[in-house]
């Protein structure tokens, strides 16, 4: 009998405020996923977008730090 190893999970913590706990709290019960889970996808959802803007501060911050080496 073959058992596998589910992939290793780091925890995180985070706050929100009330108004999203709120909205977790509706969602959670209207589709019986945990609130976790649903905080766990929209965080994948977003995933794209949040890399491509820390991508751009990036580029940005290189650019102003050329710039400012020049002077």
């Amino acid at each position: 009998m073959s058992q596998t190893t589910p992939p290793e999970r780091q925890r995180i913590a985070f706050d929100v405020s009330p108004s999203v706990a709120s909205l977790l709290e509706h969602v959670s019960e209207v589709t019986g996923v945990s609130k976790a889970g649903i905080a766990t996808a929209a965080l994948l959802d977003a995933l794209p977008a949040l890399l491509a803007r820390a991508d751009g501060i990036k580029k940005r911050h290189g650019e102003l730090s050329q710039g400012k080496a020049r002077k």
